[in-house]
C-alpha cells in the first residue's frame, strides 16, 4: 500500500494519535509530509470559515492586510475581520514576486502570523516580517521584536536574561568541549531544549550525566531529530541546557491589550506543554501582577507568557509567545479528563465560576468582566487592539 494512503487511513480512524512519536516520523518521512500536514490544515481553515457569520456593515472603511500562513492560521484573522466588519485582503509573502506585492500594497495594518514548524519557516517569515517592518517600515501586527523571540527558546532567554525577569538558570553552548565539560560539575536532573519546537517535542529530562553527553553527541554529530513536522529538521551546532525546578505548577498568562487571561496547564508525565489539558483555576492577583509587570518592563502587550510556579509560590517565566495554542475547538481536555466541547471558532482562554471572561487592571484592582473576549484564537481582541493602537478604535468594547 502507498504509504501516503496508510497515513490517511491511520489519521482518519485515529490510531495515528496513539502511535509513538518516534513511529509516526518514521511514517511521515516515508511519505509526502508537507502535504498530508497541508491537507489537514485546509480542512480545518475551511471549517472555520464556513461558520463565520459576517458583520451586517462595515465597521471601517479601512481596509488591513492578512499575510498568509503555511499553517493557514490567518484564517483566524479573517473570521475576526469578517465578524467586525473589517475589509481585508490575503497576501501570500513566500511566493518568489512578494517583494513586487507587497510594495505596491498600501494596507492600514498587517496582521502577521508566522510559521514556525520548521527552522525553513520560521527564518522565511521573520525575512518577511524585518522587510514590512523595517524596510517598508509597514505598521506590523504583532510588533517585530515579539515575532523575533517567538518559537526561539535561544532568544527567549536572552530576552529574559535582559530584562531581568525570572527564569530558570539556563547555559548556551556553541562548543561540544565547552557543553562536555559543563557536565563534569551539572547538577541534575538537567533540562535539554532544542532551540525551536513546541508542545514540549524537543523537550528531554536528563537524568544523569551519561545521558546528556549522549544528547552532547547527537547536537554536535549528525544533529537532534525532534521536529514532528519535517523529519528533516534537526537541531544542530548549538546545545541548551537548564536548571531543572522539581515541581512546579505551569500557568499560561495572556495579555491582548488590557484584557488578561490565564488557565493552568495540567500535567501528563513530566511535562505541562503539549498535553492539550486545560484547568481552569482562578489566577491569584500574585500571578496577575508578576505577569503584568513583567510584561510593562518589556514592552509588550499582545503577547502570553508561559509562567511556573515552584512549591515555594514563586513564579518563573519559562516562555514568552507572540501566538499560542488556543484552545480551540478539538482535542483539548479538562482536568477531570473530559474534552472541552467548543463551538468552531470559539475560544476560551479563562473560565471563573463557570464563565468566561477576562480580567482587567483598573485603579489599582483587578476586575473581572464576563464575556466572549476571546473568540478566534483571541483575533478579534487583537484586531481590535491594533486599531485602537492606530488611533481609530473599532465600535463596541476595548482590548
Amino acid at each position: 500500500m502507498d504509504m501516503e494512503k496508510l497515513i490517511k487511513i491511520l489519521r482518519g480512524s485515529g490510531v495515528l494519535k496513539l502511535l509513538p512519536r518516534q513511529l509516526k516520523m518514521k511514517l511521515k518521512s516515508r511519505g509526502d509530509f508537507e502535504r498530508l500536514h497541508r491537507l489537514d490544515w485546509q480542512e480545518n481553515y475551511n471549517r472555520l470559515m464556513a461558520r463565520v457569520q459576517p458583520a451586517r456593515e462595515l465597521s471601517t472603511q479601512r481596509e488591513v492586510c492578512i499575510v498568509h500562513d503555511w499553517m493557514m492560521r490567518h484564517g483566524y484573522y479573517e473570521a475576526a475581520c469578517l465578524e467586525l466588519g473589517v475589509p481585508y485582503h490575503v497576501l501570500d509573502l513566500t511566493s518568489s514576486d512578494w517583494v513586487r506585492k507587497v510594495e505596491e500594497d498600501d494596507s492600514f495594518i498587517y496582521f502577521l502570523r508566522p510559521f514556525v514548524l520548521s527552522t525553513l519557516g520560521r527564518t522565511v517569515y521573520e525575512e518577511r516580517a524585518y522587510f514590512l517592518s523595517h524596510v517598508l517600515d509597514r505598521p506590523l501586527f504583532p510588533g517585530f521584536d515579539s515575532l523575533w523571540i517567538y518559537e526561539s527558546k535561544r532568544r527567549c532567554i536572552n530576552w529574559l536574561e535582559h530584562f531581568r525577569v525570572p527564569h530558570a538558570k539556563t547555559w548556551i553552548f556553541l562548543s561540544a568541549r565547552e557543553a562536555l565539560s559543563f557536565l563534569d560539575t551539572a547538577t541534575f536532573p538537567l533540562v535539554f531544549k532544542t532551540d525551536i519546537g513546541s508542545d514540549a517535542l524537543g523537550v528531554r529530562v536528563l537524568r544523569n550525566k551519561r545521558e546528556a553527553r549522549n544528547i552532547v553527541k547527537a547536537c554536535f554529530g549528525k544533529g537532534f531529530q525532534s521536529n514532528f513536522y519535517d523529519p528533516r529538521d534537526r537541531n544542530y551546532g548549538q546545545i541548551l541546557f537548564q536548571q531543572h525546578l522539581g515541581e512546579v505548577k505551569e500557568w499560561r498568562v495572556i495579555r491582548i491589550g488590557e484584557s488578561f487571561f490565564s488557565y493552568q496547564k495540567g500535567k501528563k508525565g513530566e511535562f505541562h506543554s503539549g498535553t492539550k489539558i486545560v484547568e481552569y483555576h482562578v489566577p491569584g492577583e500574585d500571578l496577575l501582577n508578576f505577569s503584568r509587570n513583567v510584561l510593562e518592563r518589556m514592552g509588550m502587550n499582545a503577547v502570553a507568557l508561559d509562567v511556573f510556579e515552584d512549591v515555594e509560590g514563586k513564579f518563573f517565566v519559562n516562555e514568552v509567545q507572540a501566538y499560542y495554542g488556543a484552545n480551540e475547538p478539538g482535542g483539548y481536555y479538562s482536568g477531570d479528563g473530559k474534552e472541552i466541547t467548543l463551538d468552531v471558532g470559539q475560544t476560551i482562554e479563562m473560565m471563573v465560576h463557570g464563565e468566561p471572561g477576562r480580567f482587567y487592571y483598573q485603579q489599582g484592582k483587578w476586575l473581572f468582566e464576563a464575556g466572549d473576549f476571546s473568540r478566534n484564537a483571541g483575533c478579534n481582541l487583537r484586531v481590535k487592539l491594533a486599531f485602537q493602537e492606530k488611533g481609530e478604535p473599532l465600535p463596541g468594547y476595548a482590548a
